[in-house]
C-alpha cells in the first residue's frame, strides 16, 4: 500500500523537455499560444526550419503562433499546407505551417532569455520577501 503525500513533502521536480530533437510541434489549444512560441524558438536553436501543425479545430492556434514569431521578426513562412494522414484507421486531418529562422533570430532569441531569466529571478525574489 503506497502512503499518501503529505503537505510537507517537496514536490518532484520535473525534467526539462529536450525540445530540440523535434522536427514537428504539434499544437493544440491545451495549452497558451506562449508556450507554444516557446517551444518552436527552442526547436529553431538548432534547426533552421520546423513544422507547426494542428488538428483542423487548432488552425487558430497555428495560425496565432506563427504571426506572433513573425511579427516579432523570428520566423519567415517557407510554405502551408494541409495534409491527412490514416492513422488506425481514421483519417487525421492537419493544417501545416513550415516556417523558418531569420538571419537575426540568435540576437533575438538571446536578449528574450536575458529579459526572461530577470523576469524569473525577480518573481522567486519577491516569493521569498513574502515568506518572510
Amino acid at each position: 500500500m503506497t502512503s499518501k503525500p503529505t503537505a510537507t513533502d517537496k514536490p518532484a521536480e520535473r525534467k526539462q523537455a529536450d525540445y530540440t530533437k523535434l522536427d514537428t510541434v504539434n499544437l493544440t489549444f491545451n495549452r497558451p499560444a506562449k508556450w507554444y512560441m516557446y517551444v518552436v524558438k527552442q526547436v529553431l536553436k538548432t534547426r533552421n526550419t520546423v513544422d507547426i501543425r494542428a488538428r483542423p479545430l487548432g488552425a487558430a492556434q497555428v495560425v496565432r503562433v506563427a504571426e506572433a514569431l513573425k511579427r516579432l521578426g523570428y520566423i519567415t513562412y517557407e510554405k502551408y499546407y494541409t495534409t491527412t494522414i490514416v492513422a488506425d484507421g481514421r483519417l487525421q486531418r492537419y493544417i501545416v505551417v513550415t516556417v523558418k529562422k531569420t538571419s537575426n533570430f540568435q540576437k533575438l532569441f538571446d536578449e528574450r532569455e536575458a529579459e526572461r531569466t530577470k523576469m524569473i529571478e525577480a518573481k522567486e525574489k519577491e516569493k521569498k520577501e513574502e515568506k518572510k
